[in-house]
């Protein structure tokens, strides 16, 4: 038994029997079982706190759930207006995003949206749908990590860091679907890597469950192809074919149900709706805008202050060393697979014409990878204790975290023409105390600089305003920091396989 997964048979790997037997990995013996589910909570809450209101990108993936819901159709002819984000064909507008993430959102907002206002409903519907998954998969990934020998408090150290010190956080409470794949890729990786760490096959229904994991992310984001391959290919390394086949075994029910939309919708099983969209740019090159990288480009999402990675958040560039650390620790194919996830997604960002992302803060087209970036960070801490590096991680560390909690209080989608989001828009906000301070709607296609803010917090709903909106917040991270650091103090020294036997 493995992630406290039963080899039993399971039921067919969709997505709910999927999310299922992941979240069993949570269920361990021994002590420790509470420091996955304080790092659940802790994930849960700093995600869950914020609501960031309208946008184009989040705007057209909730009409494609009203229409579902309300109208039982998926054109969204009655809610176009309130994005410029649409694909139109023969007269008719549709989401021009994959559907994955609108139809996940079906059930939540088909729940509570008869009984709450909108943009409660949209708040209720990104918990569901991407702060969910994410405190999950942050759960799991300490266990990764322990299983490749690293000691338990730096495995928990990478996964907050992963989770609050990278644009993990702000793009947890936007109704997009980079969060959300990045971490079904990383069960996905887990699920795979884990068994092998351990020496152990793992079971058909353990890689249908890869596979159905893999298979969502695409039906989420057509780009999660690119890591969906990687790790798919080294599932069947790692576990032999006949093992390996068994992802395809589960991947097919999204991926036929995504033909099938695309068919009824867009007239072929390959034609997505980018096709039909009013960003021209998607149609470019090979593969979703894949081209030739811009030297431009690679600068902007690594090194610049307007989206630059490196420059928001400095300590994934430990990375490197951290890589090479594992590598001579004898986990060659995982770093490959880490690298290539994250060099997959740098070259497709530096290709894009609109590389920039929009409105954003960060280079969001990175956020997929950025789990198997803090697994390299992490291999820092393989097999010793490393007190030192833990001194040298702290100050990155700490820079990252103001920069992102800034960023998801004030506001994650800065306006493409601030060339110096933190400098020039967040910070000063910020430490003005002037917190979520979008004012477009959900329901609505512009901003209206003197219109009343439609982005809260959990602070603001309890009466509360400016920076003092963040106290209940702190005293969340108090709660469940102070339990996580108690846990690991009280935990015996991390063995491979500790958690997962």
């Amino acid at each position: 038994m493995l992630f406290g997964v039963s080899e039993a048979k399971m039921e067919t790997p969709g997505l709910d029997g999927t999310l299922t037997a992941v979240a069993k990995a949570l269920v361990v013996r021994g002590a420790r079982v509470k420091l996955p589910i304080m790092m659940f909570a802790l994930v849960l809450g700093a995600y869950a706190y914020f609501y960031q209101a309208g946008g184009w990108n989040q705007n057209t993936r909730l009409d494609l759930t009203r229409a579902i819901v309300e109208q039982g159709t998926v054109r969204i002819d009655a809610y176009a207006d309130n994005t410029g984000d649409q694909a139109r064909k023969d007269r008719h507008y549709y989401c021009d995003k994959a559907p994955g993430l609108s139809w996940m959102a079906v059930p939540p907002y088909a729940a509570i949206h008869e009984f709450v206002s909108l943009a409660l409903a949209a708040w209720f519907v990104t918990v569901v749908t991407v702060a969910v998954p994410s405190a999950l998969a942050c759960a799991l990934f300490p266990g990764l990590l322990m299983a490749w020998g690293v000691r338990v408090g730096p495995a928990y150290a990478a996964a907050a860091g992963w989770a609050l010190a990278t644009l993990a956080w702000p793009y947890g409470t936007l109704f997009y679907g980079h969060q959300t794949v990045a971490s079904l890729l990383l069960a996905a990786f887990a699920l795979i890597a884990v068994p092998r760490a351990c020496g152990e096959a793992a079971s058909p229904e353990r890689m249908a469950a890869v596979g159905a994991l893999l298979g969502w992310a695409v039906v989420i984001e057509y780009q999660a192809a690119l890591a969906s391959a990687a790790i798919a290919s080294y599932g069947v390394w790692a576990h032999g074919w006949r093992r390996g086949a068994w992802i395809a075994v589960g991947a097919a029910p999204p991926l036929i149900a995504l033909a099938a939309y695309h068919w009824v919708v867009f007239g072929s099983p390959i034609t997505t709706p980018y096709r039909f969209s009013n960003q021209h740019s998607r149609s470019q090159g090979f593969f979703m805008g894949i081209g030739l990288p811009k030297l431009e480009a690679l600068w902007g999402i690594l090194f610049s202050e307007y989206r630059g990675l490196f420059y928001s958040a400095p300590w994934l560039g430990f990375a490197l060393p951290g890589g090479v650390r594992l590598w001579r620790a004898g986990r060659r194919a995982e770093v490959i697979v880490c690298g290539m996830i994250a060099l997959l997604f740098v070259w497709l960002n530096a290709s894009l014409v609109d590389w920039e992302g929009g409105w954003a803060m960060g280079a969001r087209y990175l956020v997929p990878c950025l789990p198997f970036l803090a697994l390299l960070v992490g291999g820092l801490f393989t097999g010793h204790r490393s007190p030192a590096l833990f001194v040298v991680l702290i100050a990155p560390l700490s820079y990252a975290f103001l920069a992102m909690l800034a960023g998801t209080a004030v506001k994650p989608e800065v306006d493409l023409n601030v060339k110096t989001p933190f400098t020039s828009f967040l910070y000063p906000h910020f430490f003005r105390g002037e917190l979520a301070v979008s004012t477009q709607s959900i329901d609505s296609a512009f901003a209206p600089p003197h219109a009343a803010r439609q982005a809260w917090n959990l602070g603001n709903r309890m009466g509360l305003g400016g920076l003092t909106s963040l106290l209940p917040l702190g005293l969340w991270f108090c709660a469940c920091g102070g339990l996580l650091i108690r846990g690991v103090r009280r935990a015996a020294p991390a063995r491979r396989s500790s958690n997962f036997a």
